[in-house]
C-alpha cells in the first residue's frame, strides 16, 4: 500500500495511492453521513424544546433569549433548525403515507430522531419549508405510483424525494400581483379596509397577505442584488446595506424579505413587516 509522507517545510504531500484514496473517501462519506444525522437530531430537539416552551419554566423572557443564553445561537438560527426538523418530519410522514417504511432501506437509514435519512442538505430542507403542503402532496403521489408499479427500492425512494425537493426549490416564489402598481393599490386598499374595520378578521387577513406580498417582491429585488449563495453578512457587505439606506429601510428588514424570497415562509417576516 502506498504511504504518504508529511510535507517538508514549503512542500506538499505526495499524492495518495489508489487504496489510500478509496479508504479516505469512504471515511469522509461516513463522516458526512454522521454529521448530517447529528444535525437532524439537533434540529429535532430544538423543535421539541420550542414546542414545550421551555423558556417559560427556565424564567427567560422569550424563545430568543433562551436560544441565545442556553444554546449559544440566535433566534433566527433556532428557527431555521425548527424549519429543518419540520420539513424532514413532513417528508417522513409523506413517505409513510405512501406505504414506504423505514426498513425498506437496506442500511436502516434513520437517525436518532426517528426520521428517515433521505440524504438532503439542511439548506434544501430549509428552502422547501414554506411549501410543505405542496411538496408532501407531490412526494406521496409519486411514491404511491411507484409502489403500485412495484418500484419501491430504497434508491428509487430517495431519488423520487430528492427530485421533488429539487423541483420545488427551482420554482420561483408565487407573485401576488402583476406590476408595482398592483402591489401598491392592493396594499393601500387592504390598509384602508383594516383601519375602517379593525374587528373584521377578513380585512386584517387581507392586510397581512398584502404586506407579505410586498415583502416577497422586495425580497426578490434583494435576491437579484445579492444572490442566494452569498451569506447574509456577504450580502450586507457587498450591497444590501447600501440598498437599505437608499430606499429608507433598515438592514434587518431587507435580510428578512430576502429570507422570505428564498423560503416562501412568512415567519421570516415576523418582527419586521409582520
Amino acid at each position: 500500500m502506498a504511504s504518504m509522507r508529511e510535507p517538508e517545510q514549503g512542500g506538499s504531500l505526495e499524492p495518495a495511492g489508489r487504496d489510500d484514496a478509496l479508504r479516505l473517501t469512504k471515511q469522509l462519506r461516513a463522516a458526512i453521513d454522521d454529521a448530517r444525522r447529528a444535525a437532524m437530531v439537533l434540529a429535532q430537539r430544538v423543535r421539541d424544546a420550542h414546542r414545550a416552551r421551555v423558556w417559560v419554566a427556565l424564567g427567560y423572557s422569550g424563545w430568543g433569549e433562551y436560544a441565545q443564553v442556553e444554546l449559544g445561537i440566535s433566534r433566527a438560527q433556532a428557527y431555521r433548525l425548527i424549519d429543518i426538523a419540520q420539513s424532514a418530519g413532513a417528508l417522513d410522514r409523506a413517505i409513510g403515507a405512501a406505504g414506504v417504511l423505514a426498513d425498506v432501506s437496506p442500511a436502516g437509514d434513520t437517525n436518532a430522531a426517528g426520521l428517515v435519512d433521505m440524504g438532503l442538505s439542511q439548506r434544501a430542507l430549509r428552502e422547501v419549508h414554506g411549501r410543505l403542503d405542496e411538496l408532501t402532496a407531490v412526494v406521496t403521489e409519486r411514491l404511491t405510483a411507484a409502489a403500485q408499479a412495484g418500484q419501491l427500492e430504497w434508491t428509487a425512494v430517495r431519488a423520487i424525494v430528492g427530485q421533488a425537493v429539487d423541483e420545488l426549490r427551482r420554482e420561483p416564489l408565487p407573485a401576488a400581483g402583476d406590476t408595482a402598481e398592483d402591489y401598491d393599490r392592493g396594499l393601500e386598499r387592504a390598509l384602508t379596509d383594516a383601519e375602517q374595520h379593525p374587528a373584521d378578521t377578513n380585512a386584517v387577513r387581507r392586510l397581512v397577505d398584502e404586506m407579505a406580498a410586498a415583502g416577497g417582491r422586495l425580497g426578490q429585488i434583494a435576491l437579484e442584488l445579492a444572490p442566494p449563495y452569498w451569506s447574509e453578512q456577504e450580502a450586507l457587505d457587498h450591497i444590501l446595506t447600501r440598498f437599505a439606506h437608499d430606499i429608507g429601510c433598515d438592514t434587518e428588514t431587507i435580510l428578512a424579505v430576502r429570507r422570505y424570497a428564498l423560503t416562501g415562509d412568512r415567519r421570516a417576516l415576523e418582527g419586521t413587516l409582520l
